[in-house]
């Protein structure tokens, strides 16, 4: 048996998180685990637009496209993958939400991409693959994006 049977791999469908998948895409294949792609989405700034009819049609749709465009990675990165799915993760802390259901799933090993931030962008923007690793109940393994 691996170690590793069940992968995270978060996405904020940036072109930089396709490294990370791609390095999870590989894991998986070598080891036979299986795969959930996640995206978080931050719901408090939709609450004030929800209270109306019109702002939960709104709201559907968001999420609606979220799920197809994770259908989406899956068929890119992990289309000879048997086991996969997708996962909507509502949270005002994307890195919370990825531990907590990292937990929840009992969830073996996180593959996200980094930007590698240093110095000031890093002290501002601050970043969601450092608070993973700090938090996460499992192994965490970072891949950092190429710089240009």
């Amino acid at each position: 048996m691996s170690f590793t049977q069940s992968i995270l791999v978060p996405t904020d469908f940036s072109e930089g998180s396709t490294h990370g998948m791609t390095k999870a895409a590989e894991l998986a294949r070598e080891v036979g685990a299986r795969v959930t792609v996640c995206h978080v989405l931050d719901p408090s700034p939709l609450a004030p637009v929800l209270d109306g009819a019109a702002g939960k049609h709104d709201d559907d749709a968001m999420e609606k496209a979220i799920h197809e465009a994770l259908r989406e990675v899956i068929e890119a990165h992990f289309a000879d993958i048997a086991d996969t799915k997708t996962a909507l993760i509502l949270s005002p802390n994307a890195a919370q939400g990825i531990c907590h259901y990292a937990s929840k799933e009992d969830t073996d090993l996180i593959v996200l991409s980094t930007h590698g931030r240093t110095g000031l962008a890093h002290l501002l923007i601050g970043s969601v693959a450092e608070k993973v690793v700090r938090h996460a109940p499992c192994p965490v393994l970072t891949v950092r994006t190429p710089l240009d």
